[in-house]
């Protein structure tokens, strides 16, 4: 097999859109130029190999019961072909056994692992409960547990503390927007980005009529995801527009235009969607959560009531955004590969030992 220069294997196999993609992107891209790693993608990435051509890749898809029955059945294979891989990373699919010497293993999502009182449909509430066991009893073959924010490490068992580490998304389109300078020209409208369950659009619907009494007449709102979850009095709505899910580059470019962000997610893992929002958009409304107010920490807003809701929303101005701390795609690998070394390092002391 041909060879790279980073004995890494990267695995993406259940990630192929949303933050997920984009922290892909991000580590395919780095360590192409460091002269490659291996990655086990899903086929839906086939694209990104011709792009990112030092690395080598396994594309693998599961069907939902093969998840179910023998999730990362394909990794034995993997691994035997390999062999004597230095790091294992994998994106929210549970370490099952050891697979490297430095077995990695990022949160990609908070879900599994709360308390069964967030908005889900019945069905999901089971998957995460079944994924949550899977992960927890897992960990233990994890030297590494990362999650993009101090939220999602504090619900993880405090015997674990030594492998916690903090990996947030990198902000490389928030960090542009602030070096322009100047704000992009402003629309009449107002941007929801997501349509889960826990995303709570109705919430959303709300501030945005409460924007268009008080403060923006002409305002209208556009959703961008699936609209099989959105309240019909809220898609049906002559002032809604649902868009579906876009590529990434096509939501960036409504957040540019928009005056008002908004987000009433009641979790979230990383505050990555709300960093998009607040950045580009002139002015946000988000949830009171514990991501959010981390990356609002050094930052002035207000807690405000909306109509019709019973939890306070946090509103921010995007021109007082200049000294909040976001770190670039470029800074959270290099802290990731430093983390790596430095595992590494303690390992190879241990086998001395």
């Amino acid at each position: 097999m041909t060879q790279v220069k980073n004995n890494y294997l990267f695995n993406f196999a259940a990630s192929y859109e949303g933050g997920g993609y984009k922290r892909l992107c991000a580590f395919l891209r780095e360590f192409n130029s460091q002269g490659g790693a291996f990655f086990i993608l899903h086929p839906n990435c086939k694209s990104l190999a011709n792009q990112f051509d030092k690395n080598i890749y396994f594309f693998i898809k599961q069907t939902k019961l093969r998840r179910l029955i023998n999730d990362c059945g394909y990794l034995s294979r993997i691994n035997h072909d390999l062999k004597n891989i230095d790091l294992y990373y994998s994106y929210g699919i549970p370490i099952y056994f050891k697979v490297a010497k430095i077995n990695w293993f990022h949160i990609s999502n908070i879900l599994p692992l709360t308390p069964q009182n967030i908005p889900m449909s019945l069905l999901d509430q089971i998957k995460m409960r079944i994924l949550g066991g899977r992960i927890r009893r897992n960990f233990v073959n994890a030297n590494v547990i990362s999650a993009e924010s101090n939220f999602s490490l504090s619900l993880i068992d405090k015997s674990l503390k030594k492998k916690l580490f903090l990996s947030p998304n990198g902000a490389d389109d928030e960090l542009s927007s602030l070096k322009e300078g100047k704000l992009h020209k402003k629309i009449d409208i107002a941007v929801v980005v997501g349509t889960y369950r826990y995303k709570a659009i109705l919430e959303s619907f709300f501030v945005f009529e409460y924007l268009r009494q008080t403060q923006c007449p002409n305002l209208k709102l556009v959703i961008i995801g699936p609209a099989q979850d959105i309240p019909k009095k809220v898609s049906l709505n002559d002032n809604v527009l649902v868009t579906g899910a876009l590529h990434r580059a096509d939501v960036i470019n409504y957040l540019k235009k928009s005056k008002y962000y908004i987000s009433t997610t009641y979790i979230e893992n990383s505050y990555n969607a709300a960093s998009e929002g607040i950045f580009l958009a002139r002015e946000s409304y988000i949830s009171d959560i514990e991501p959010h107010k981390e990356l609002l920490s050094n930052t002035c807003y207000k807690k405000v009531n909306i109509p019709r809701l019973s939890r306070k929303i946090l509103h921010v101005q995007k021109s007082d955004l200049s000294n909040i701390s976001i770190k670039s795609w470029q800074n959270v690998i290099s802290e990731t590969i430093s983390k790596i070394n430095e595992a590494l390092k303690a390992t190879s002391v241990d086998e001395e030992i």
